[in-house]
């Protein structure tokens, strides 16, 4: 599974590249408003399977883990429910007048890739992931109550917290009570990292 995500990656971030030097991102944005009008249904599979940043930000999360760069420790600011928004705001603000004065339309995505990857060489991938990313702000909504998603059999669950570990994203967590584990669909990427570490085979797409 793992290497087939990791070819699905790498192919829609070859057809992004492409997109961007033939210069036409409108074509990318409408790529996005199918994922986020299709997580209502599948989830946040864009997160996974699609987005350019994604694929950066595993390749240097790796890097930054292994030389060290990386702390446990996150700034309020950048816990902020609001910050994602303001990027958002300021992403779309930067188009319009860029096309207004400039004429052009400016790589925010690029930029966007860059911000990603700086973040990730500091604090764990989730942090950009929910509380900065202005894409997953918007599959945050549409993918909350999605039909199809990665849920866990509580009759199989031994609360081995091995799940918790490997989530880029921090969408599932053990109850401290139940030592029971449980997805948040609003945060998960659907990648299954949690479900091939599962001991029990408790955690499933379905």
């Amino acid at each position: 599974m793992k290497i087939v995500r990791l070819i699905i990656q790498i192919g829609f971030f070859a057809v992004f590249l492409m997109i961007v030097f033939n210069g036409n991102m409108a074509l990318w944005l409408g790529v996005f408003i199918a994922s986020v009008m299709l997580a209502a249904l599948f989830g946040r599979f864009y997160c996974g399977y699609v987005c350019p940043m994604n694929l950066s930000m595993r390749i240097t999360a790796k890097i930054a883990k292994k030389i060290h760069w990386q702390q446990e420790k996150v700034p309020k600011i950048l816990k902020s429910k609001v910050l994602p928004w303001l990027v958002l705001m300021l992403m779309f603000t930067t188009m319009m007048l860029s096309k207004k004065i400039l004429h052009r339309e400016l790589p925010i995505l690029i930029v966007l890739i860059i911000l990603s990857v700086v973040v990730t060489l500091r604090y764990p991938e989730w942090v950009f992931h929910n509380h900065i990313c202005p894409y997953g702000a918007l599959l945050q909504i549409t993918g909350k109550h999605a039909k199809f998603k990665t849920q866990v059999n509580h009759d199989q669950c031994i609360g081995c917290k091995k799940c918790e570990k490997v989530c880029p994203a921090q969408a599932i967590h053990v109850d401290p009570q139940t030592k029971k584990a449980s997805v948040e669909s609003s945060l998960c990427h659907q990648c299954q990292e949690c479900s091939l570490v599962c001991p029990t085979n408790a955690i499933k797409y379905k």
